[in-house]
């Protein structure tokens, strides 16, 4: 979703058919899935390489992952899960209680959709997806998806760059994610019209958010005002000068 020689954070804390209806009453609260990886240097942030050393993009992941994770997790409104794309011990006792899950797919619209039908099929009546790439995700945005969900099977919420930093469903269908092409321009209009071509109506919440994922990023999140503390502290000590 760090070779830094100093304890961070993290290490200071220890078919065409439509996919089934759950069969248990639907008793739980919505489920948030929190999609990351183990921030291993030279695998995540790779676009910040420009700016930052691998070692200090991991970490900077690490980070957003470990501020998202204690926002959603105290929210109790929301069954919160961490979903990393390899089993990796300081997320697992991030988590806690059986709260790590293994992205499972072949490519992101697999895993997004495997998850999806999981916490679906699990009895949650609504499942939301967000990306460790926006730590300053506005809650007004989240309001929205899960409002959006009450009237309609699938919402988007858009990012600043063309794709979109949450999806949230109430029901999935094969074919969801057929032929996007991520990290571009068009990807959320292009998912738009692969959810609509399954039969399910998508809706797209007002409000924009923004994923870290450039140089040019670094500088729009330094000035971001739900900026967390952890993250404006980082970004002072390893942000290139201009963030």
């Amino acid at each position: 979703m760090g070779g830094l020689g100093r304890a961070t954070a993290l290490e200071r804390l220890a078919g065409p058919a439509e996919t089934a209806m759950p069969t248990m009453p639907q008793t739980r609260r919505p489920a948030l899935a929190l999609f990351a990886k183990a921030p291993h240097p030279g695998r995540v942030k790779t676009r910040l390489g420009s700016a930052l050393t691998l070692e200090v993009a991991a970490d900077f992941h690490k980070l957003c992952t470990v501020e998202l994770w204690r926002r959603f997790a105290a929210d109790r409104r929301l069954d919160t899960f961490l979903y990393c794309d390899v089993q990796w011990p300081p997320f697992e006792r991030l988590a806690g209680d059986g709260r790590l899950r293994i992205q499972r797919g072949s490519d992101l619209g697999a895993r997004m959709l495997n998850c999806l039908r999981e916490l679906l099929d699990e009895g949650h009546p609504k499942t939301l997806i967000v990306g460790s790439d926006a730590p300053t995700l506005p809650g007004s945005q989240l309001e929205e998806a899960l409002a959006a969900l009450d009237q309609c099977p699938v919402v988007l919420g858009p990012s600043i760059d063309g794709g979109f930093t949450l999806i949230g469903a109430t029901r999935t269908r094969p074919g969801m994610f057929a032929g996007v092409r991520w990290s571009r321009d068009d990807t959320r209009q292009v998912c738009e019209k692969a959810i609509a071509g399954t039969g399910l109506a998508v809706r797209v919440t007002p409000t924009l958010a923004f994923d870290v994922d450039t140089p040019s990023d670094l500088v729009r999140l330094a000035t971001d005002p739900a900026l967390p503390a952890s993250l404006g502290d980082w970004l002072r000590r390893f942000a290139p000068d201009g963030s």
